[in-house]
């Protein structure tokens, strides 16, 4: 009898183990947050912590094949901004879903990953790898993610047309469903 017990003990503790790091590896802590934080203080006034209705921030960064993107360009268009990092299995995991969409939407949406300070080469490959059909602009200082008030990875921004926020999504996106709303909500046609 005491050792059905022990077993069913063991299986009970592995069991919550699991659970547990599931839900602790749902998003991943964002490595220097802090550090981010006054360095997107220092760079601009805008609020840590962004919220839909807040104008994005406006940032220009640079893309893994050497294209400046700036924000304030894209006016007049739907964009998600997906941060995140190689390292990150939790991102990896929603990848496969983020390339549906570019497939889905084509051009009617812009869908750019945000990597936070990684190495050109790095992502590039990693790019390669995963057959990622979307840019990523390359975060090397931080600041942008500072700037949008990033605590974990990944954390998706969506932002409308008319360059307002319209959600924000912290954590893997593992199915479609989960997207949708977000998606829905900034493929309305913008208001003047």
């Amino acid at each position: 009898m005491s050792n059905k017990r022990r077993v069913a003990g063991m299986a009970v503790m592995v069991a919550a183990f699991v659970y547990g790091g599931f839900l602790v590896g749902r998003s991943i802590p964002h490595r220097s947050t802090a550090h981010h934080t006054a360095l997107a203080s220092a760079q601009t006034s805008v609020p840590v912590g962004l919220a839909p209705g807040d104008q994005a921030p406006n940032f220009s960064l640079s893309s893994t094949q050497g294209q400046l993107v700036t924000l304030s360009s894209l006016r007049g268009h739907p964009v998600w901004l997906n941060f995140w990092a190689t390292w990150c299995p939790w991102c990896k995991k929603e990848i496969p879903e983020i390339i549906q969409v570019k497939q889905q939407y084509g051009t009617g949406i812009d869908i750019y990953g945000i990597d936070e300070e990684q190495a050109q080469a790095t992502v590039v490959q990693y790019m390669q790898s995963k057959h990622m059909n979307y840019p990523v602009l390359l975060d090397s200082q931080g600041i942008v993610a500072g700037t949008y008030g990033v605590q974990a990875f990944p954390t998706s921004v969506f932002i409308n047309a008319n360059g307002r926020i319209a959600g924000v999504y912290t954590g893997a996106f593992l199915s479609r469903s989960q997207m949708d709303p977000y998606l829905a909500s900034i493929m309305k046609p913008a208001n003047p």
